[in-house]
Parts: C-alpha cells; sequence; structure tokens
C-alpha cells in the first residue's frame, strides 16, 4: 500500500521536475549554441577584413606576388581550411596551399550569391557552418574605394561596386568541442538533479506524509483492538485535523462502549438477584 503511495507520491514530482530542468537545458543551451557561433562568426569576420585591408597596399600597386606571399601565410595555418580572392566573375585568383580537393559547396554558394548581387556595402557579407565538412566559412565583397578608381596601375570604374571577393574558412573544432562539453555539462546537471530531487522529495514525504501516515494507521490498529483513546501514542499534529479528527471518533466509541456497558450492569444485578 505504502510503496504504491510512494511510487504515485513520488515519481509524477520527479518527472516533472526532471522534465522542466532538461527543457530548461535544452533552451539555455540553444540559446549559448547561438552566441557562442554568432562570436565566432564575428570574429572570422574580422579577421576577413584584416586580411583584405593587408592586401589593399599590394592590390593598388597590382603586386601579384605580394597578394599570393599574404594569402599563402595565413593559409598555413593550421585552422584554416580555405582562403581565396575572387574577380568580379568569381574565378580564382589567389588561394593558400595545401587546401582540399575540390571547392566547398558553402564557397560555391557565396560567390554564386554575390554574382547575382547588383549592389555592394560595408555590411555585405555572407556567413555559415558547414557541420557536415567541419568548417566555418564567411565571405566578404572587396569594395571599390575612391583610392582604387584612381590607382595609377589600373582603372575601375566608380559604378563598380566590388572589384572581386574574398573567402575564409577555418575549422570549427573548437566551436564543436566548447559545445560537446557544454552538452556533457548540462548532461551531468539534469542527472544531479534528478538523484536530488528524488532523494530530496523521498526525504520530505518520507518525514512530512509517510511517517505520520504510518502513525496514524498503527494507531488505528491499537484502536481496532480495542485500544482506549488514552492508550494510544502521542499525535505528532503532522496531519493537521485528521489526527484531532481519529482521536475524537476513538473517544467517542471509548464514551459509547461505557455507556452500553453502564446500561448493561443494572439489567445482570436484576436477572441475578435473588429469587
Amino acid at each position: 500500500m505504502f510503496d504504491n503511495l510512494i511510487a504515485r507520491a513520488i515519481v509524477p514530482v520527479t518527472i516533472a521536475v526532471t522534465g522542466f530542468v532538461i527543457f530548461g537545458c535544452i533552451l539555455l543551451y540553444t540559446f549559448v549554441k547561438q552566441d557562442m557561433t554568432s562570436e565566432a562568426i564575428g570574429y572570422l569576420s574580422n579577421c576577413a577584413d584584416t586580411v583584405i585591408k593587408s592586401t589593399s597596399v599590394a592590390m593598388m600597386e597590382d603586386d601579384r606576388n605580394s597578394i599570393q606571399n599574404i594569402v599563402s601565410n595565413i593559409g598555413t595555418r593550421s585552422n584554416v581550411e580555405y582562403i581565396r580572392i575572387y574577380d568580379q566573375e568569381g574565378t580564382v585568383q589567389f588561394s593558400g596551399e595545401n587546401e582540399p580537393e575540390g571547392q566547398s559547396k558553402t564557397v560555391d554558394d557565396h560567390i554564386n550569391e554575390f554574382l547575382q548581387t547588383d549592389t555592394f556595402t560595408k555590411d555585405t557579407a555572407l556567413h555559415d557552418i558547414d557541420h557536415a565538412h567541419g568548417h566555418i566559412t564567411v565571405s566578404l565583397p572587396i569594395l571599390n574605394e575612391p583610392t582604387c578608381m584612381t590607382s595609377a596601375c589600373h582603372f575601375h570604374s566608380e559604378s563598380e561596386d566590388a572589384l572581386g571577393f574574398f573567402t575564409i574558412a577555418i575549422s570549427s573544432d573548437s566551436l564543436e568541442e566548447s559545445l560537446a562539453m557544454l552538452r556533457y555539462r548540462m548532461m551531468v546537471f539534469s542527472v544531479m538533479v534528478l538523484f536530488l530531487t528524488i532523494g530530496g522529495v523521498t526525504a520530505l514525504l518520507r518525514m512530512n506524509l509517510f511517517l505520520p501516515i504510518l502513525r496514524l494507521t498503527y494507531n488505528a490498529e491499537q484502536a481496532a483492538q480495542g485500544v482506549a483513546e488514552s492508550g494510544l501514542p502521542k499525535s505528532d499534529h503532522k496531519l493537521g485535523k485528521l489526527n484531532k479528527d481519529f482521536r475524537q471518533l476513538v473517544k467517542q466509541r471509548d464514551e459509547a462502549v461505557q455507556q452500553i456497558k453502564a446500561m448493561e450492569s443494572p439489567d445482570k444485578n436484576v436477572d441475578d438477584g435473588p429469587r
């Protein structure tokens, strides 16, 4: 009986609390993942803008060897997957060394979208996380600045918003490892909450409900065996009015029994009198 009562009392509470905690962890993980991803993309965008500015002087002088050296040196970093500079037609002009065979579909999509765009600004940028290939990609247009239109080595029309495009992709292993660690810690936290909920709820229910019910059950058994109200163990008052009502019922039973005995005693004396 009490095992069933304990199960019915603890299981719903445990499920409700654990479910809420798991939902909260999933929601928190989603927000943290978005924030970490946005921070990684923002950092990579700043790096891409820095590379474009670093190559701008060499571009003004049409020094292709210097541009290639800059791109190659950056491409030698272990976390750089792709680094490429495209012309206005989307053809690769400069790229890093030891790049994977072929071209990422993400990079293809970025360049194709740029080629279909007519107007470019400083805020024009495309970014994506390719979980399948494990890298973060950022693509930016190389804007046509006033110095480009007056450069001595070559001339660009003022109507041209972009002179080319720049793409850089870095490994997302660090981000994935951080997210995996976050998932693991949230799972551990959920398990801890589960055990804490079961232990805490069990202890509280045992102290404030189950033990008082057991005491009341014991008192009921004693009363059923004829123990008077004054002979029952003292109440701990944790069941409130229930204990008081039970004792009142036992007391009324005792009074009724005494009255019955009192009514039966005269009749017995009459029957046992002299004949």
